[in-house]
């Protein structure tokens, strides 16, 4: 971990396939990007991945708090700066921000992270020396709020297969598609002011994800992914919208 920055700065140019039709990025762009500068930070401190004897330990996302002020337009210079936040017995937690060329902040988020032992699939307590890497004293860009909750009834509802396309390397569906996922089942997502996702299960290659979101309440809805074969909840997240 020596010589490895406290808070990780990497800069990222907004490219024409990450924007829509309005040219700016998306927020799952925007959560690629957190995604992408917590694992060089982790790579750069020797802490991508964890000896556990006969298996490996790897970092699995637990949950996830984004908070948007704007988003970049295409071709667009941003930087990210990510930096962990705490732990507890069995989780780390990661905080983030992006900033424009102005150093005007454009988004922030918190997230909390499990290692998994990957052949288990199961968590282990974090490995010594993760003390050592981050902050003495850091600095929190944003909390969670209480945890997310399944809506009591579906306003929209739309299912997803997982493709080969959206696996990780650790063979499961890559974290940022769960966003995608709850939002992709509403007419829109203009507005959108925050996302929280709660990740509760994995889902692997060949699952059909059932989306759902439920009614607008106090600019808030609540939003459940599961396994259309059984029912089995994937993930629980919470959106809040601009009036």
């Amino acid at each position: 971990m020596a010589g490895t920055p406290e808070v990780w700065r990497q800069s990222f140019a907004v490219r024409a396939y990450e924007v829509g039709p309005d040219e700016r990025a998306s927020v799952l762009t925007v959560a690629d990007y957190f995604q992408e500068a917590a694992g060089e930070h982790a790579r750069s401190g020797g802490v991508e991945t964890f000896d556990l004897g006969e298996s490996t330990g790897t970092w699995v996302l637990h949950r996830l708090r984004l908070r948007f002020d704007g988003l970049p337009h295409m071709r667009q210079s941003v930087e990210v700066e990510t930096w962990p936040s705490g732990r507890d017995r069995l989780k780390a937690y990661r905080d983030y921000r992006l900033w424009n060329e102005d150093r005007e902040a454009l988004a922030v988020g918190t997230s909390a992270w499990f290692v998994i032992d990957v052949e288990r699939r199961r968590p282990v307590r974090l490995p010594a020396g993760l003390e050592r890497f981050g902050p003495a004293e850091p600095e929190d860009a944003l909390s969670f709020d209480r945890p997310p909750e399944a809506p009591e009834a579906a306003e929209h509802a739309r299912t997803f297969h997982v493709r080969r396309s959206d696996l990780d390397r650790v063979g499961h569906a890559n974290n940022v598609r769960f966003l995608e996922w709850a939002l992709e089942a509403l007419p829109s997502s203009e507005g959108l002011r925050e996302i929280e996702v709660l990740y509760q299960s994995e889902a692997v290659y060949g699952d059909d994800v059932v989306s759902e979101a439920g009614p607008l309440v106090e600019g808030a809805r609540a939003h459940r992914l599961a396994r259309g074969s059984d029912n089995r909840t994937f993930a629980l997240a919470r959106t809040r919208w601009t009036p």
